[in-house]
């Protein structure tokens, strides 16, 4: 006999409840009327907007740190896991800084469980395997190595402009990513950038000459594309939700993209260690660091760690990481700093002005020595990184019993996730006087030091900084120079005035794309 719908009911009725009560479980600690909080719903906890309008992680973080900056602290939960983001600046430099013992760890687990590749991952790593790995990879990043590498990535932005000027003085191909409109040239900054962040990773990185402008086909672009083509709803499960997915065996990255680069790694190594090959490129020296002789700068003996010995799958593990940091973030941050010089011709004709005597005082080359003293430079891409940091927000792991001294103090335990709001302080008008506007003068001799560290991290603050932030900041920076040495930046109808941001897999982008036109400057 078939039950009625009233037998259904009172089943239906306590599944029901105690779906609920487990939606809200753990968000009892965190929603006291004394702590702060914004108000969660049931399983989505108070990302409702974001998944209905597709909001960008820079906008989401945005709203929760308006939310909340009024209290120094406060909390809001990403489906079931409450996060305590900080906002007050003397408790950021507290957590990040002073009281760094309490939260070494970032927050995700993301790749704990899955391909060992990206679990071995320096930024992935916890506790005292992430203080060995630093230790042993950090002389690979100092002054001297980037000075090694400058030549590197010369040859890569010497590559794109060569390639621009042939599309200039040719009609491109159907098939170019280059367009031409009269005496203009027009492009997709995005597409245009990727291209040129991928030729310099390949080479300073794997040691491989890869010219993604004539071979837009390439293999290692496409993989460098499938890397990190993945939505940002199935990004956001895996960081807000990693135990459940990866208890049902899922990966966030397939297993061939991390073989793909194991087989180029391994097979460089085996190559370059037969025929004694010597380059100066970031994995010589990462096969420095495996052999314990990786020299620092800071020190007259070689620097020989006893506390982590690399094997091919580490060497492997953080190639992959500049790789998936360079190829999106650098040429997320190379569209922002075109576009608003375009938009912006005065900033554009002083930056170019410097250029040009800078290359004047070179004999026509870029230096090391030259691009960092270029000053304006430094400035213009400093207020692009303000305005739109690649991270939305720092996250740390609570690992010990604390207190966190505000207003009322909060207990924190070992598992509490923290986020300190990257992308709300840089828009906060308490700390930058008419934040939506493009002023690189905030960042000159006579202003920067107004800046509180605690309130500008567009690399991260404290010991867990991202570790490859000079070079992001060389190659960034020699691009801009190269480019606007031979062409000026402006502005098409198909440029989106005002900015439109969304979320595409890790990093976000401009709705409708960034589209610029080049014209060729008169010699």
């Amino acid at each position: 006999m078939w039950m009625s719908f009233w037998d259904w009911l009172l089943p239906l009725m306590g599944l029901g409840l105690l779906l609920y009560y487990w939606g809200m479980s753990t968000y009892r600690r965190f929603t006291k009327p004394e702590v702060p909080h914004l108000k969660p719903l049931p399983f989505i906890g108070n990302l409702g907007t974001m998944m209905l309008k597709n909001m960008s992680f820079h906008d989401l973080m945005s709203k929760y740190y308006n939310g909340l900056k009024d209290h120094g602290y406060g909390v809001f939960f990403m489906f079931r896991q409450p996060t305590v983001m900080i906002s007050d600046p003397e408790l950021i430099k507290a957590v990040a800084v002073k009281d760094f013992e309490y939260f070494t760890d970032r927050s995700t687990t993301v790749f704990e469980n899955g391909d060992p590749l990206w679990r071995n991952i320096l930024i992935n790593l916890k506790g005292r395997v992430w203080r060995d790995m630093r230790s042993t990879l950090s002389p690979a990043f100092t002054s001297s190595k980037m000075k090694m590498m400058f030549v590197l990535v010369s040859d890569c932005c010497q590559q794109f402009v060569n390639f621009l000027d042939e599309c200039y003085e040719n009609t491109p191909a159907k098939d170019c990513i280059i367009k031409k409109d009269g005496d203009m040239l027009i492009l997709e900054l995005k597409d245009f950038y990727t291209r040129y962040t991928n030729d310099v990773i390949a080479t300073t990185v794997f040691g491989l000459g890869v010219d993604s402008f004539r071979q837009p086909k390439n293999e290692f672009y496409t993989m460098g594309q499938k890397t990190l083509n993945f939505g940002s709803l199935r990004l956001l499960l895996f960081v807000s939700m990693p135990k459940v997915l990866t208890m049902l065996g899922l990966d966030l990255f397939p297993r061939r993209i991390g073989n793909f680069f194991r087989v180029i790694v391994k097979d460089t190594i085996s190559t370059r260690e037969r025929k004694g090959i010597i380059r100066p490129d970031l994995l010589h020296l990462l096969m420095q660091a495996k052999k314990g002789i990786l020299q620092d700068e800071n020190s007259s003996e070689q620097h020989k760690s006893d506390r982590k010995q690399l094997d091919d799958e580490d060497v492997v593990a953080q190639a992959v990481m500049f790789f998936i940091a360079g190829f999106d973030s650098s040429s997320t941050l190379l569209c922002f700093v075109t576009y608003l010089l375009a938009v912006h011709p005065d900033i554009q004709a002083r930056l170019q002005k410097e250029i040009d005597d800078t290359l004047k005082e070179g004999g026509g080359k870029f230096t090391h020595e030259a691009l960092y003293g270029m000053k304006y430079l430094d400035m213009v891409v400093s207020e692009t990184l303000r305005l739109y940091p690649p991270i939305p927000a720092v996250d740390r792991l609570c690992i010990r019993n604390y207190t966190l001294k505000s207003n009322p103090p909060i207990e924190l335990v070992p598992g509490d996730n923290l986020s300190l709001p990257v992308f709300g302080l840089h828009r906060d008008p308490k700390y930058f006087p008419d934040p939506e506007r493009f002023d690189p003068e905030r960042f000159s001799d006579e202003n920067k030091h107004k800046i509180n560290p605690s309130t500008y991290m567009p690399f991260g603050v404290g010991p867990r900084i991202c570790i490859g932030n000079r070079f992001a900041l060389m190659q960034t920076k020699l691009a801009v120079a190269y480019l606007l040495s031979r062409f000026n930046l402006k502005v098409t109808p198909k440029t989106p005035i005002p900015i439109i941001m969304e979320q595409k897999g890790f990093n976000m982008t401009v709705k409708g794309g960034f589209w610029l036109g080049l014209e060729k400057r008169s010699t």
